[in-house]
């Protein structure tokens, strides 16, 4: 098979690289997918640098948002079977024409529900529904902010919001993301290049402030998110695209009684130090559960802004870093890959 491998950390344009490997073979409670999706995300980019706050072994090939059909399965398993339509979150190797995973990271999904739909729901859209349903406990009638509206979690943040009857107020930057933003459900969208997101969303909610920030962007946004929630607002950590972790003064969170939170759907998987699948699994099903329902209902409509072969690995990854994909950016596997 071809896969995309990092034997040492640094940039993807250099020490990401396409070559051939052998097609894995699944241990006891492991399944290995045909993989026939698979995500690439600002995430990534840093994984490879060796940045992310998660070091994976080296060598590896990148990838954790993959969809695709099991190939084999390991002694053991029961969650999945050979044939199987499934979608998983993989500590890594999404990028290559199979993957071995542990079963707990499979989900089965059904027939209407498209590979490339898949790949975005997995972690996109079960990030956006365990941060917004699990953490923040958004209700309807409430007021939620999303910053980075036009990404893939974003645009999950913002339909998932809608669906659970919130006012969405959207913020992203460019007529473009902004048309994005709108088009998958945000009652108020703001340019962040023309105003400052703030002043308008003191506007639009007559001074109140909202309910709940999802927030991916970090850095001075945050600090400015703050000051534009209500009394007893959730703020949501999420990730850091502006490359600045905020330093959040607690003085801000004391005067609104004011709640900071963080989501990172990766512990639910076992990928934080000290944490294992088995003790979370449950709770990641309900996640995925939840998701797969609004799909059913028609509530939540994922949209793919850009495929790329893998052998343009590299073009995929400058489309997300240099913003130029509305949503999510995949790479589609061939038959020459497997």
């Amino acid at each position: 098979m071809r896969a995309i491998v990092v034997e040492e950390f640094g940039h993807y344009r250099e020490k990401a690289a396409l070559k051939d490997l052998p097609v894995p073979v699944p241990g006891a409670g492991e399944v290995v997918v045909q993989n026939k999706i698979a995500g690439v995300s600002f995430a990534m980019s840093l994984v490879i640098a060796g940045k992310y706050q998660r070091k994976p072994p080296l060598p590896f090939t990148p990838g954790t948002e993959v969809a695709g059909v099991v190939h084999s399965v390991g002694e053991g398993v029961t969650r999945v079977s050979v044939g199987d339509r499934v979608m998983c979150n993989a500590d890594e190797g999404g990028n290559g024409g199979y993957n071995r995973v542990d079963e707990l990271c499979c989900h089965k999904i059904s027939d209407d529900v498209s590979y490339q739909e898949a790949a975005m729901m997995v972690l996109s859209y079960t990030t956006s529904y365990g941060a917004l349903v699990r953490r923040a406990g958004l209700e309807k009638g409430e007021t939620l902010l999303v910053h980075g509206a036009a990404g893939a979690v974003g645009v999950a943040a913002v339909e998932i919001g809608k669906a659970l009857g919130a006012t969405v107020i959207a913020v992203a930057g460019g007529q473009k993301h902004c048309d994005m933003a709108k088009r998958h459900g945000a009652d108020f969208v703001i340019d962040h290049r023309i105003d400052g997101f703030r002043e308008k969303v003191l506007e639009i909610t007559d001074g109140k402030g909202v309910n709940v920030v999802y927030d991916s962007i970090g850095g001075e946004v945050t600090h400015q998110s703050i000051r534009s929630m209500a009394w007893e607002g959730r703020l949501l950590t999420i990730g850091y695209a502006c490359g600045e972790i905020p330093k959040i003064p607690a003085n801000l969170l004391l005067l609104k009684n004011i709640s900071a939170m963080g989501f990172n759907l990766g512990h639910y998987y076992g990928w934080s130090p000290g944490t294992e699948r088995k003790d979370y699994a449950h709770l990641v099903d309900k996640m995925v559960a939840g998701v797969l329902k609004l799909h059913s209902q028609g509530k939540i409509k994922p949209e793919v802004g850009a495929v790329f072969p893998l052998s343009q690995f590299h073009e995929a990854m400058d489309a997300v870093l240099e913003r130029k994909v509305d949503g999510k950016c995949v790479v589609e596997l061939s038959d020459a890959d497997y």
